[in-house]
């Protein structure tokens, strides 16, 4: 496959399977219609509770779904390569989110008409969304680097796409609150306890087989789903999730500060020293 990086993954096959991944939005989009955000609105059970538990200076925004790539289901080298990354809450002020809302924020607009850095006809990335663009690029054997023109994966089947396509992004949240006048995430315990539930059912349907966890703070949210696991690394685990092997990996949040900074520049220290061997071994291990 002339896209894949043979320093990386060596003789790399490559191949999606889209028909799957329809199937599990269908699945996905059922689910959220029935509990999150449906033909009618948002239409969570939790909301009253979620809502009374925030500050009387925070706003709440709810019903920000995930991103679904239409490629999310691979097989490299013939082992089942479904990546998800994971978050902690939806970083802006939009309600009412759908799944198609998302793909194409996302897929259309951070992926096809952004770039790593601007240039003079496109903006930039955040460094969130640059951070996410360099872990896929080493899973996916690309290497570290800004190109926009090498953001696509061949597949030996043929179909060629773009890498926010072979990914999902799942935030364990899918409500927010922020203050009044900033954008700094404020949920509360409430919150947080509630949406577990949405999202261990995400999950289940997606079964994922490489996680990507950003940011401290989700891993401890997400806990009670990911339960007991086998620590590889101090930046990987293995777990088992209904019965499905997952490779975790555990980094801090690309837009961090300080040194635990990664999603900014492509020098950064933690995204060469940790992010970058962790994946990889991550992928050797699959």
């Amino acid at each position: 496959m002339s896209r894949i990086n043979p320093q990386a993954l060596g003789r790399a096959s490559l191949e999606a399977d889209p028909a799957a991944t329809a199937r599990r939005l269908q699945a996905l989009r059922a689910y959220m219609e029935a509990n999150v955000l449906g033909p009618d609105g948002f239409c969570c059970t939790s909301y009253s509770t979620c809502l009374g538990s925030i500050g009387p200076r925070e706003r709440f925004f709810e019903g920000q779904l995930s991103h679904v790539g239409h490629h999310y289901d691979l097989h490299l080298n013939g082992r089942p390569l479904r990546i998800v990354v994971v978050g902690q809450e939806y970083g802006g002020t939009r309600t009412s989110i759908s799944l198609q809302d998302r793909y194409e924020e996302l897929h259309d607009g951070s992926g096809l008409a952004s770039r790593y850095y601007a240039d003079s006809d496109h903006p930039p990335r955040n460094p969130h969304m640059r951070g996410t663009t360099s872990a896929l690029r080493v899973i996916l054997g690309k290497g570290l680097g800004e190109e926009w023109d090498d953001e696509f994966v061949q597949a030996t089947s043929g179909n060629r796409f773009h890498l926010f396509d072979a990914f999902a992004l799942v935030n364990a949240l899918l409500c927010s609150a922020h203050p009044i006048r900033g954008a700094q995430g404020r949920s509360s315990k409430t919150m947080r306890r509630n949406c577990v539930r949405h999202f261990a059912a995400t999950i289940a349907i997606l079964d994922p087989t490489l996680m990507i966890l950003q940011g401290e703070g989700v891993q401890n949210w997400i806990a009670p789903v990911l339960g007991p696991m086998d620590d590889r690394t101090e930046n990987l685990a293995e777990a088992h999730i209904a019965g499905s092997r997952v490779l975790v990996c555990r980094f801090s949040h690309p837009s961090a500060r300080g040194v635990l900074r990664w999603g900014d520049r492509l020098d950064r220290a933690y995204l060469r020293e940790v992010v970058e061997p962790t994946l990889r071994l991550a992928v050797a291990s699959l």
